[in-house]
């Protein structure tokens, strides 16, 4: 049985975002802006099976980004970072944090974008 559409509609419970059964087949992609969350998903399949994996962005929670597959298992993975980490108290920490900042952020957008997520 396919857990997709229950782990999903279990996380996003709280701001009534549900997905229809009609939702989850492979090649769907889809936004949901609804409860402060603009959500953009896609369904593929992988040598694991097939799965929904989702980008959302709320404007109080941040970012999620999360691979369901099918027997209910979650896969978390990397979101845009939102804030530059550093110490002031360090020379050249600033530089250091804004360049780790960007590659990581240029890597990460670049991958939603190849999953049509972004």
């Amino acid at each position: 049985m396919c857990k997709i559409k229950e782990v999903f509609s279990k996380t996003f419970e709280p701001w009534h975002i549900t997905l229809d059964d009609a939702d989850v087949f492979i090649g769907n992609n889809k936004a949901i802006p609804q409860g402060g969350w603009n959500i953009k998903f896609v369904v593929g399949e992988d040598e694991k099976g097939m799965y929904l994996e989702y980008y959302g962005i709320h404007t109080r929670n941040g970012h999620a980004h999360v691979r369901i597959y099918t027997d209910g298992q979650e896969e978390r993975l990397d979101v845009l970072q939102e804030y530059i980490a550093y110490s002031p108290s360090i020379p050249g920490d600033r530089e250091r944090g804004t360049s780790e900042f960007k590659r990581y952020n240029h890597r990460v957008l670049t991958e939603l974008k190849q999953k049509q997520l972004i």
